[in-house]
């Protein structure tokens, strides 16, 4: 239904601003990247290949011909790992440089000593990282197409509408980047310095053969040529065999073997846990601080739009002639832009006369015409010339990242919505559902139970042997050849454990008390009166909430968008539509209650001890 927009006076307005039509701001949206460029599968990519990667490379031990000591080409290959798995969602930008740097690495150094199935794994790196690449590439081409759609509807740049005040986008990132990398920079050089040091005092130190007799559990008892017995701290005793030869450094009370320089890992790891959020904060400060810049440079695309506020606080944007706002375009948070603004950008008022309840904001939902200033695009900085529920001119700038506008997404633009979603009572969409499966329930005494479905649990079962197989690897690894970079997939391993014990054994229960929910760790309880709703998200979660603002969640169980495609109800989103009917239609609830057998069993803590249990087995078999 058409509306008639809150008109912008035509002071405000630049001369010859062209307005945006639907038919060009549909091409613009058209736009967005396809699907196989979301960061989640180049993401998936690098993790399942570099964990592969890690898991089969193999590490000689330590010896006077090759000594261990500090690796700063692994640091750096697993700083970039690990940084890409953030960059590639949030900073393509970033993930232009470092993909490639990282392959070029992997490719010159562990390519050619490589055996066969390192080879393999390490070849699957490099095409994960070229497969990054071109997503992150292509992101950014849509957002240059993006661009230059925004400059060919507008055909003629125009000043900004006044001062703007002093530029300070970026300021904080840059300054806790500078702190950051500072640290790190300080990591570095006292690294550096205590493998100096140790090279001074080797220098120095008497080389005196000796053969192993013992080992300790971080030392080696040796005997030396002449006949004295000595004990020298290790990194690695298991890699001395008995009955060997090894030579030791002596320099007074000094001593170290030949094949363990000084190892400053514990540096290393000070220099990742600065550098990497440090570069993050550095490449975000850097790039708000160029838009923002930008943005002021004059001049600037120019485009006259309708835009509306929602009661969540976002403004959502549309073309000139979509009176009805049918079909928006993204929407982004905004802020007041002028230095003496009042704050009337949101649009929002207080009714003071209710000081005993909880008060709302009264938000001006309508359509405003406004102006554009800017190129629309995912990361990109906006001003919009619009005006305030008096009809006032102001003007706004982005205060968030800019998003496109999902289909089925729509502006929260009634209050009683937003109460609704707030307190998640069911609105009209979810009621008439839960009246079409009402029609097909019928009353019954005995409780109502859903769980996992037979591909769940296929599912659960490969991740309980995966979890359980690589622990026992990395655990046996461990005391066979000392640590090593190959251990950090062990704290990701643990993780699946709560995945798993959940495709295996969830289950929701509801009997004439309430329902009983069993997740990975534990059963809960929840009578009728503080159920609030249940919902399927789109990120493919249970989530049932209750009265007094808690939740419950069962993460991860499925795929939206997949379902939705294949036309598949899994047993998961068939739970949610018949408890959320049940919540709706008290006459349908169980009138029995459920016995203790039935309330579920949480197989979390089972799994843990499973995997313990083959952690002991791998230690001392």
């Amino acid at each position: 239904m058409s509306e008639t927009p809150v008109p912008i006076p035509s002071g405000s307005v630049p001369t010859g601003t062209p307005a945006w039509s639907s038919a060009d701001a549909v091409q613009w949206l058209q736009t967005r990247p396809a699907g196989w460029v979301r960061p989640m599968w180049s993401v998936l990519a690098l993790l399942v290949t570099v964990g592969w990667a890690i898991a089969v490379e193999p590490e000689p031990p330590c010896s006077d011909a090759v000594p261990c000591g500090t690796d700063w080409g692994g640091m750096v290959q697993i700083g970039l790992a690990v940084g890409l798995l953030y960059w590639l969602t949030r900073l393509p930008e970033l993930t232009l440089i470092a993909a490639p740097a990282l392959a070029g690495i992997v490719a010159w150094v562990e390519l050619p000593s490589a055996d066969s199935m390192s080879r393999a794994a390490n070849v699957a790196v490099i095409a994960a990282l070229a497969f990054g690449w071109t997503a992150a590439r292509e992101r950014l081409a849509t957002r240059s197409r993006q661009r230059r759609l925004t400059e060919r509807a507008a055909g003629m740049g125009h000043p900004l509408p006044g001062p703007v005040g002093p530029l300070r986008r970026g300021t904080l990132p840059l300054a806790a980047a500078l702190v950051l990398c500072t640290v790190a920079a300080g990591g570095v050089l006292l690294g550096l310095r205590g493998i100096h040091g140790d090279e001074q005092r080797a220098a120095r130190a008497v080389r005196t053969t000796a053969k192993v007799i013992s080992h300790g559990e971080e030392s080696v008892q040796l005997r030396t040529d002449d006949a004295r017995r000595i004990t020298v701290d290790s990194y690695y005793p298991e890699d001395y065999g008995v009955g060997g030869t090894v030579t030791v450094l002596e320099d007074g009370s000094w001593r170290r073997l030949v094949a363990e320089p000084y190892d400053a890992i514990g540096w290393q790891l000070l220099v990742l846990a600065t550098a990497l959020p440090g570069l993050s904060l550095l490449t975000v400060g850097v790039l708000a601080r160029r838009r923002a810049a930008a943005l002021r440079r004059a001049p600037v695309p120019a485009l006259r739009v309708l835009e509306r506020t929602d009661h969540e606080g976002r403004t959502w944007v549309y073309a000139a002639d979509d009176s009805s706002g049918r079909t928006p375009l993204f929407a982004c948070f905004f802020a007041a832009a002028l230095p003496d603004g009042d704050g009337s950008a949101n649009r929002i008022d207080f009714d003071d006369n209710d000081e005993e309840e909880e008060e709302d904001p009264v938000v001006d939902t309508r359509l405003h015409e406004a102006v554009m200033l800017g190129a629309p695009y995912d990361g990109g900085e906006l001003l919009l010339v619009t005006t305030d529920r008096d009809g006032h001119p102001i003007v706004i700038r982005t205060a968030g990242r800019l998003r496109f506008a999902r289909t089925g997404k729509d502006p929260l633009l009634d209050p009683h919505a937003l109460k609704a979603a707030r307190s998640d009572i069911a609105g009209p969409r979810h009621q008439d559902q839960a009246d079409r499966i009402a029609a097909t329930l019928a009353p019954t005494s005995h409780p109502l139970r859903w769980g996992p479905g037979s591909v769940a649990r296929t599912a659960g079962l490969a991740f309980t042997a995966g979890v359980a197989a690589g622990i026992a690897y990395f655990t046996r690894s461990l005391v066979t050849d000392g640590f090593g970079w190959e251990i950090l997939p062990l704290l990701g391993l643990l993780i699946w454990i709560n995945l798993a014990a959940v495709l295996l054994n969830w289950r929701v229960t509801a009997d004439s008390t309430g329902l009983r929910l069993t997740g990975a760790w534990t059963v809960r309880h929840v009578p009728w009166e503080q159920l609030r709703a249940a919902r399927y998200t789109d990120e493919g979660s249970v989530e049932i909430r209750l009265s007094d603002g808690s939740s419950w969640h069962l993460t991860g169980l499925g795929e939206p968008r997949l379902e939705r495609r294949l036309r598949v109800r899994p047993s998961y989103v068939r739970m949610v539509q018949e408890v959320t009917t049940l919540h709706l239609h008290p006459e349908l609830r169980p009138t029995d209650r459920c016995s203790p057998r039935d309330h579920g069993l949480p197989l979390g803590p089972v799994l843990l001890f499973l995997v313990a249990l083959t952690t002991a087995a791998a230690l001392f078999v």
